[in-house]
């Protein structure tokens, strides 16, 4: 069967080419996705083009496509311990404009302590999978940059934490002027916080332009040829023998 071949070929050519247009996008999304307001473009190019590449994560051999999976499976985790921090902001929310329930700075504090040390641990996890996702093609240079990647990210994180940590202290005193709590102080006090959290998040360009590096590297040794390298098409099984 002599077309089995060239459409093997084919394929292959095709998850090559899927993976090439999806880390450029990944790239394309890292260096914009800690923008204001144009980070969900960001965000989105990274999501199409991670799919991109769990399409075509075979043609790059085993390592790749178990590395990838992991990804997955990381991402999945990161997803559910952000949501799990986040359930556990809009509770404590809710249960403090209960009547009867009026909220005390010290449950606010505690709650905000507890939804960013979980934040953080979020962003270990989902970090990780950064590092998994192009690791196994990527060359020495291109390992050690998503690893300083990953390292920066994770303390700027841990510094933001304790930054914002301490700020919550001042936020919540904000809120109770005069040791009772005012709701219309709680919404300036939130403004003010919300500004300054946003003005750390610019520090996420730093690990951003890491990351993209490695990307980068990447998609220029898929685009010059040097991997996946040659295989041959897997062998045809061999036909039955006629019975005599």
């Amino acid at each position: 069967m002599p077309g089995l071949p060239s459409a093997w070929d084919a394929e292959r050519r095709r998850q090559i080419d899927r993976t090439k247009t999806g880390v450029l996008l990944i790239l394309v999304g890292t260096l914009i996705g800690w923008l204001p307001y144009i980070g969900v473009i960001g965000f989105i190019l990274i999501f199409v083009g991670a799919i991109l590449v769990i399409l075509g994560r075979k043609a790059f051999g085993a390592a790749h496509s178990r590395n990838v999976i992991i990804s997955i499976v990381l991402v999945i985790l990161g997803i559910i311990i952000t949501v799990v921090a986040g359930v556990i902001l809009v509770f404590a929310t809710i249960s403090s404009i209960i009547p009867g329930n009026a909220p005390t700075p010290a449950a606010i504090t505690s709650t905000f302590n507890n939804f960013l040390i979980i934040l953080v641990v979020g962003t270990i996890v989902t970090g990780l999978a950064s590092v998994f996702f192009t690791y196994a093609i990527q060359n020495q240079t291109g390992r050690m940059l998503l690893l300083g990647g990953y390292v920066a990210r994770i303390v700027l994180q841990i510094a933001i934490f304790v930054v914002v940590s301490q700020a919550v202290g001042t936020f919540v005193a904000a809120m109770f002027p005069g040791g009772t709590y005012n709701p219309a102080a709680a919404a300036i006090a939130a403004a003010d916080f919300s500004a300054r959290v946003q003005t750390l998040g610019y520090l996420s360009a730093i690990p951003a332009l890491i990351y993209a590096g490695a990307y980068y590297l990447v998609w220029n040794r898929i685009n010059k040829g040097e991997i996946p390298a040659s295989t041959t098409p897997p062998p045809m099984a061999a036909a039955p023998l006629p019975p005599r």
